[in-house]
């Protein structure tokens, strides 16, 4: 059967070219083939070989050093699904241009692909530090290449520095810790995960790679690198610190991936580093084109997300959309960090520090676990658990319905979290 769009777009659809296949592409066309869509869907990718979950990239599959191949357990589906699905995967290719007039998807390879809506789940790329863009043993880790790159440096490596204390740079030192490298973990601001944590996980985390050997420098300068003939061997830092360097991994954040969208000429922000305007639907500037994931902002002004959950969750979005269902209803960003044995879950966004904000931390369900709660005005704001899934849960009840704990009752060590109704 077809679709026939009921949102800004009256017209029916056979084919869709969706341009991404991690996360929010293929979530997407999940999403159409459970509704019975019999259609042509074709995936574009520029990654070679069939699409891989993302957060094993920076853990398990980074840690098994010996594996020549990603094994099956981290695709994101298998091949069948895509031959029992009528879903083409186009691996291994660009798309350079769209011709919206004549609803054309131009390929680096020379073909065109037609299509009646296009999808761009075109994701978000790792920013670089320039100085070490070139360097043959330094990394970024956003795409399964990056990380079978990164996996085979680390074979021969002792010495490992990671530029950047946000969540992808912590999880690599994790790894590269467990497999029994040095690593030192350097960031410019002074804490850790400054832009993406509350201080009391962020104290704690720290806590935990220091306990494991990792040497962890907050609020350092760079001020150069020691390259020979394409080659990092060493770090300068303002205090004439010199840190020797086998590799060097660099997890300063990303940008969303804007380049097709600018080719393309749909509108974007650029105060988001471009990120694609899209309406509550996910349709952009063009009615036949809609933007998911992490290279999509909401044009009602909420934060753009860069998450695995926000990637489905927009699928579905985009999907309702097109069937004219009513849109699933609200679900606050949730968010995921494993490290050594500890386990980080997050919900909601965690504010920084400032005056009107207040942080409560309350022990768990279990041992060694507690959770810390994050209040703006008075108002929850984030919940975020370490080995408490069970506080985690009730946690993203009272997110998604709004039945929100005040902050006495939170800072109130007698009260139950598990009575009050969400």
């Amino acid at each position: 059967m077809s679709v026939t769009g009921v949102v800004s777009m009256d017209q029916t659809i056979e084919k869709i070219v969706i341009v991404g296949a991690s996360h929010a592409g293929i979530a997407f066309a999940d999403q159409m083939v459970r509704r019975g869509f019999s259609g042509s869907i074709t995936l574009c990718d520029k990654e070679k070989g069939e699409p891989m979950e993302r957060p094993p990239l920076s853990k398990k599959f980074l840690f098994d050093l010996n594996d020549e191949q990603p094994p099956a357990k981290f695709l994101l589906r298998g091949a069948k699904w895509y031959q029992d699905n009528n879903i083409t995967l186009r691996d291994g290719c660009t798309v350079t241009s769209v011709d919206r007039d004549r609803k054309i998807a131009c390929l680096d390879d020379g073909s065109e692909l037609g299509f009646d809506l296009l999808v761009l789940a075109t994701g978000a790329t790792p920013r670089q530090l320039p100085d070490l863009a070139a360097a043959k043993n330094a990394f970024v880790l956003r795409q399964p290449s990056d990380a079978i790159r990164l996996r085979d440096a680390a074979k021969s490596a002792d010495q490992a520095v990671i530029i950047g204390g946000g969540y992808i740079g912590l999880e690599v030192a994790a790894t590269l810790r467990q497999l029994g490298k040095t690593v030192h973990v350097l960031e410019v601001a002074d804490r850790l995960l400054a832009r993406v944590a509350s201080p009391p996980i962020a104290a704690y985390l720290e806590a935990a790679h220091k306990e494991h050997g990792v040497n962890i420098r907050t609020g350092v300068s760079i001020t150069g690198y020691e390259i020979d003939d394409g080659i990092v061997s060493g770090i300068h830092l303002g205090d004439d610190e010199k840190i020797n360097a086998d590799i060097v991994v660099v997890g300063i954040g990303v940008l969303p991936d804007c380049t097709l969208a600018d080719a393309t000429g749909i509108e974007t922000e650029r105060s988001d580093g471009g990120a694609i305007l899209v309406d509550e639907h996910h349709r952009t500037s063009d009615p036949s084109i809609m933007a998911l994931g992490d290279v999509a902002l909401l044009r009602t002004g909420r934060p753009r997300v860069e998450s695995i959950h926000n990637a489905q969750y927009s699928a579905r979005i985009a999907v309702s959309a097109l069937y004219g269902e009513t849109l699933p209803s609200h679900q606050s960003p949730w968010f995921w960090s494993d490290q050594y044995d500890v386990q980080l879950q997050s919900v909601g966004l965690v504010p920084m520090p400032a005056d009107n904000v207040e942080f409560v931390t309350r022990p768990g369900s279990k041992e060694n676990a507690f959770s810390v709660w994050s209040f703006v005005d008075g108002e929850l704001r984030s919940v975020e658990t370490i080995r408490d899934p069970k506080t985690h849960m009730i946690a993203k009840r009272f997110m998604d319905s709004g039945n929100l704990p005040t902050f006495d009752q939170i800072a109130d060590p007698d009260f139950d979290l598990f009575k009050k109704t969400a």
